[in-house]
């Protein structure tokens, strides 16, 4: 059974865990299996792709999202 593809927009904020510094913030442009925002927080393959974007060679990040956008259905997964 397929499940549908959206697209999604997602501005989202980073630091070191641990540091008391700011966050600093950038915007991802991507896709995910789901238009639930609390479960498009916790998905593990957006979080790989966040660290990946702000330079993933530390994977001890703490994420905070400021903004989620569901853009809408883009199609449906072959399996």
């Amino acid at each position: 059974m397929p499940s549908p593809i959206y697209r999604v927009i997602v501005g989202y904020g980073y630091r070191k865990k641990g540091s008391a510094r700011h966050y600093k913030y950038k915007i991802i442009d991507t896709f995910v299996l789901t238009n639930d925002v609390e479960r498009i927080k916790k998905d593990k393959h957006l979080r790989e792709r966040m660290i990946r974007q702000v330079g993933g060679k530390n994977k001890e990040l703490e994420f905070t999202f400021k903004n989620i956008y569901v853009e809408g259905q883009y199609g449906n997964t072959n399996y």
